[in-house]
């Protein structure tokens, strides 16, 4: 049974914005938000989390806010519409306040009857003090992840956006310096080599003969089984003391020099 656009955007709102500034957005969750897991979206969904995105109601659609801190505050209890409560003591009540930092816009359009969004980086408009805070759909989730241009190699996908694909253009990737950062045993060097990996996979099923290089320092040897020459890689290994298969690492004198 679909609903009125309307009658949608109640059922998916879970707080007002009270702080607006150009770099931070703050508001207020109400009290009947969720706690842990939101139903409301279509799909379970867990609520509030850290990084996890809203939708900010905007004069020319939505503003995207993504999560950057939950915090709880005492204030006096809130009054619920169409409720008085005559006998109730105004004891401290803790309202639950997000921090939402700004990422985008958010549009809607429609073709031949289906409803599809369009994401932009960057806010044309920021809300005003009472806008209402929404659970963005699984739809407009995807259309924020998977928003961009030439993003031909996928990545992985996204727990925060119901396992949408993300991808990224490898020409702007490593067109620049990057760094993947983590815990001990969270996964660096299996997200480098897939990026390496995937990257390849891309251009080999493309037409243009791939002109890519990649030079690998590998000190602790955990690249090898991955893009060495028994995989469809075929990557040359350079060993100080080389085995079969391997070749001999050679290095001019003049690259030793301490000055």
């Amino acid at each position: 049974m679909n609903s009125f656009p309307i009658e949608q955007g109640e059922q998916l709102r879970v707080g007002t914005v009270d702080f607006v500034s150009p770099n931070e957005i703050r508001a207020l969750l109400d009290i009947d938000s969720p706690d842990s897991v939101a139903l409301n979206a279509g799909t379970p969904r867990n609520f509030p989390r850290v990084n996890s995105y809203v939708l900010v109601s905007c004069d020319n659609g939505y503003l995207v806010g993504q999560i950057e801190w939950l915090a709880v505050e005492h204030s006096p209890y809130p009054k619920q519409r169409d409720i008085q409560d005559f006998g109730l003591v105004n004891l401290p009540f803790p309202r639950k306040k997000i921090s939402l930092n700004p990422v985008g816009n958010l549009k809607r359009f429609s073709k031949d009857g289906t409803d599809y969004f369009i994401f932009q980086r960057g806010s044309e408009s920021f809300p005003s003090i009472g806008s209402a805070i929404l659970l963005p759909t699984d739809l407009q989730l995807r259309s924020i992840v998977e928003s961009g241009n030439n993003r031909r190699v996928i990545i992985g996908q996204s727990p925060l956006a119901n396992n949408a694909n993300v991808a990224v253009d490898p020409d702007r990737l490593f067109g620049r310096h990057i760094a993947v950062l983590g815990n001990t045993g969270s996964g660096k060097s299996c997200s480098v080599a897939g990026l390496i990996q995937w990257s390849l996979e891309a251009a080999m099923e493309s037409e243009i003969k791939p002109n890519a290089r990649f030079i690998i320092l590998d000190p602790n040897g955990e690249y090898t089984r991955a893009l060495g020459p028994t995989t469809k890689f075929k990557g040359r290994v350079f060993k100080v003391e080389a085995e079969d298969g391997e070749n001999q690492l050679q290095v001019p004198s003049w690259f030793w020099n301490s000055w």
